[in-house]
């Protein structure tokens, strides 16, 4: 018999952490801050067999495929799901998000529909608090209630070097702390000054207040997400030339904020990554820069002669 075979391709940037993460009267939200790692996923769909095949551990990406064959009432919806590039998980890098996103927008485009960035957003919140980097530019989202969006801009050329001391933060577990309620009423204050800063920084395309709205954002997230080397850390990148920090609020990641165009030279990152892993001894160490959001995805159908 004639079988035909739909695959799909989809690529998400992860992020370098929250610009600001916080709650405005009550209502969590965060900043994001995406960057040039990616996860991409390669779905391979078969309207008429059962089960998946999916990479061990990816069961974020078997659920919402699950959710997708429940919302379009298809009876069987199965495949293979191969990731051709991957994020590092647990350090605050939007990872689960990126391969939702990737996975299920992969999926859609191999069934013929549009993977647009709201509808990939309803998915990935249904499964877990997410970050906004199904949406292009720098977006901030309700990622835990209510779950509204708004893009605020472009993305703001930026270089960061990214640092892990080791660990990993479940997203899931992170925002259901008991005393998440409370760390965020309490930083409500210096969260909104630093929200006005990266609007601004945005909007002015002025990477100095978005890096010191980062800081204020990073310093209150100590309290309920303590970094042991966050001052030291900070003192040496002003130091170098930074403008400040970026964190991941949910996650292990601390990166300085440079400049890109002071950084540009190979020689100038190399002495920068070198003196950074000498001072800091981080696990993981990586410089990215600053992404403009959003997925990439492209379609391929192939039709096989079963038998």
């Amino acid at each position: 018999m004639l079988m035909d075979f739909a695959i799909g391709l989809a690529r998400c940037p992860g992020t370098c952490g929250e610009w600001v993460q916080g709650a405005r009267k009550g209502i969590p939200f965060l900043v994001d801050c995406p960057i040039d790692r990616f996860s991409e996923a390669r779905v391979a769909l078969d309207m008429h067999a059962t089960g998946w095949d999916l990479p061990l551990g990816k069961t974020k990406a078997l659920q919402v495929l699950e959710l997708l064959k429940d919302d379009l009432g298809l009876s069987s919806l199965s495949g293979k799901v191969e990731f051709l590039q991957q994020l590092p998980e647990g350090k605050g890098m939007a990872s689960s998000t990126a391969d939702i996103t990737a996975v299920v927008a992969a999926a859609l485009l191999a069934l013929g529909q549009d993977p647009v960035p709201e509808r990939l957003a309803h998915f990935a919140l249904r499964i877990e608090p997410s970050d906004s980097v199904m949406f292009p530019g720098i977006t901030e989202i309700e990622h835990v209630q209510r779950h509204k969006h708004r893009v605020l801009g472009p993305s703001v050329p930026a270089l960061f070097l990214a640092l892990d001391w080791g660990g990993t933060i479940d997203t899931r577990v992170f925002n259901a702390r008991p005393g998440l309620a409370v760390h965020y009423r309490r930083y409500e204050t210096e969260i909104a000054r630093a929200y006005g800063l990266a609007r601004e920084g945005i909007a002015q395309i002025d990477l100095e207040k978005l890096a010191v709205a980062g800081t204020i954002s990073a310093q209150c997230n100590l309290e309920i997400n303590p970094k042991s080397q966050f001052k030291p850390f900070v003192t040496w990148v002003l130091q170098k030339g930074g403008l400040g920090v970026v964190t991941a609020h949910s996650g292990t990641l601390l990166a300085g904020v440079f400049p890109l165009n002071d950084f540009s030279g190979q020689e100038v990152r190399k002495n920068l990554r070198l003196e950074a892993q000498q001072r800091f001894t981080p696990e993981y160490l990586d410089l990215f820069h600053s992404h403009s959001g959003g997925i990439v995805v492209t379609k391929e159908e192939i039709t096989k002669n079963a038998g």
